[in-house]
């Protein structure tokens, strides 16, 4: 479907889901939205995975277990989007950079009147930002060429951030650590009749959900944190916690912090939490270690580009300087080069 044609409403109907990326957080939603079925308003849940992962779930389905116990779930399980038929909700839990390879292949996954749910970290690719010629346009870190804007339309999507803690032990097998939320909406002015659809979805499934409104206060919330601790930890090696406890890094880490709220406060967005009071809580917490120094530490590719090149976009597109992040995100890519 042209991004420029015409959008239809959800149909009146059980929905098709399909999960393009089960993984920890991917594999979660798709067990709890497949174990809830017709009680949620679903006629089937489906997955794209890859892999021993994959072929577990073909084999044995799909484990999943939390603080109540384990239960298996079927859900059809590919690893080519293709052999589905068209769906009325792709949700993308994939890397930031895993996504534009795949522009096509979700273009015709779904159906006309679909909608595509990106659960991503950073800046996700539908954020529309000043392309200097008086219209709009994804950032080119997250969507190089505008591929999934031209192939998908940001006007589909539903804006999604996970807050909860999710791990893949063995092939086949998500484990719910941390049961937190997912904040879904859309940006002001747009339609929100599919956000409570998806809401109401979620949340007979067990998944449970906000809907902070404008919706780019939650970005800008999990953003600036993104940007500041998940940089520095990554460089420094440490958690947060013990990262935080060196003086000059928790300086360096306010400057960044404080960068990307001038931005979030150019695009009119408010921070849901006080950037020093998430500084100290984060100093005097757990040892926690962000994805980006997980990744690091287990030689995968990190999320450098929508997390902080992306926050580095938005910035220019309003004349907002950001050396400390511009400096942190250089050598970022220096060392996700090295570890090539």
């Amino acid at each position: 479907m042209p991004a420029s044609a015409p959008l239809s409403p959800l149909p009146d109907r059980p929905l098709s889901i399909c999960v393009v990326g089960a993984g920890a957080i991917g594999g979660t939603i798709a067990a709890k939205l497949a174990l809830a079925g017709e009680t949620a308003g679903l006629a089937e849940v489906s997955v794209v995975a890859r892999g021993a992962h994959l072929a577990a779930i073909q084999s044995q389905g799909l484990r999943l277990t939390t603080p109540e116990g384990s239960q298996m779930v079927q859900v059809t399980a590919t690893d080519d989007p293709d052999t589905l038929p068209p769906q009325d909700i792709v949700i993308t839990a994939l890397k930031g950079h895993q996504v534009p390879p795949m522009a096509e292949n979700l273009g015709r996954l779904l159906a006309p009147h679909g909608r595509i749910v990106p659960v991503v970290n950073g800046v996700p690719w539908w954020y529309p930002i000043a392309d200097g010629a008086g219209g709009q346009k994804g950032a080119e870190e997250v969507d190089p060429g505008g591929v999934l804007w031209r192939e998908i339309g940001p006007e589909r999507a539903i804006g999604a951030i996970a807050v909860i803690g999710a791990t893949l032990p063995e092939p086949g097998h998500v484990e719910v650590n941390i049961d937190g939320h997912f904040d879904l909406g859309r940006l002001p002015g747009q339609d929100r009749a599919d956000v409570e659809r998806l809401a109401a979805i979620f949340d007979a499934a067990g998944l449970v959900t906000k809907q902070t409104q404008p919706f780019q206060n939650a970005i800008f919330s999990k953003l600036y944190s993104n940007c500041g601790f998940n940089s520095v930890c990554a460089l420094a090696r440490a958690p947060m916690n013990r990262m935080l406890a060196d003086p000059i890094l928790f300086e360096l880490t306010r400057d960044i912090v404080m960068e990307v709220a001038a931005v979030a406060d150019a695009e009119g967005a408010e921070l849901l939490e006080d950037p020093e009071e998430r500084l100290i809580r984060a100093r005097d917490g757990a040892a926690f270690k962000p994805s980006t120094l997980q990744d690091l530490e287990r030689g995968r590719p990190m999320e450098i580009e929508p997390i902080f090149g992306a926050a580095l976009a938005v910035g220019r597109s309003h004349g907002i300087a950001m050396p400390k992040l511009e400096m942190v995100t250089a050598l970022l890519r220096s060392v996700d080069r090295a570890e090539d």
